[in-house]
């Protein structure tokens, strides 16, 4: 009996075990995000940290270690919603949802175009590169939020209206472009932003903790 329990539950740890990693696997866009985005905050707030303690206190009003807790916790959690949201709404499903509701489509996507430009206005100064990763962040964050948003009112509507009336061709080449083009795009996005963060960071260990001059980094060959 004992046997049988310790088989079952090292079975169980296996499947849960099996489980992240095949939806890491399944989902790696979403997990090289918010792993880059984890990663960005990470060395942020490292930053602030050890260049000025007083000020990182005053600016968050949160001890440091708890946020080294905290961040990594909060992106665990946001990926967890993505990858369930995305399990249940495949291409296909997905695509046919906006193929009927296209009112509602076309509505939350003039009041997201509305609303980013505030949102990235609101942001701090700092390096040129950090201002883009910060509006990455912010982007995509309040593309998802407003998708949410359109999920429950497609909800709604679906329990209101139980047949699409508008029947649109140009709506529908819309949509088919937008599901070729945006992924496209996404990942080209997603992978200059991640090389030019991780130059930096090669650059600034180079100068500060290997002491690398600019004569040391012509010698050699950069």
């Amino acid at each position: 009996m004992a046997e049988s329990l310790e088989h079952e539950k090292v079975v169980s740890l296996e499947e849960n075990h099996n489980w992240f990693i095949r939806k890491i696997n399944n989902y790696q866009v979403i997990t090289f995000t918010l792993g880059f985005l984890l990663f960005y905050r990470f060395i942020q707030m490292l930053f602030l940290y050890f260049a000025d303690k007083n000020l990182f206190l005053e600016r968050f009003a949160i001890d440091f270690w708890f946020w080294l807790f905290l961040l990594p916790l909060l992106y665990f959690l946001q990926w967890l919603l993505v990858i369930w949201v995305g399990s249940k709404l495949p291409q296909e499903k997905l695509k046919q949802k906006f193929y009927e509701h296209p009112l509602v489509t076309i509505i939350f996507f003039f009041m997201y175009v509305y609303e980013i430009p505030y949102r990235l206005a609101g942001r701090g100064g700092g390096h040129i590169v950090f201002k883009i990763i910060d509006a990455f962040e912010i982007i995509i964050y309040y593309a998802f939020v407003f998708f949410l948003w359109w999920l429950l009112i497609c909800w709604i509507s679906n329990m209101i209206i139980k047949k699409q009336r508008f029947q649109w061709r140009w709506y529908h080449k819309t949509i088919e472009m937008i599901f070729i083009v945006t992924p496209i795009i996404y990942k080209l996005v997603l992978g200059l932003v991640s090389a030019v963060l991780i130059l930096i960071i090669l650059f600034i260990l180079l100068t500060t903790v290997f002491k690398y001059s600019g004569r040391d980094l012509n010698i050699l060959g950069f």
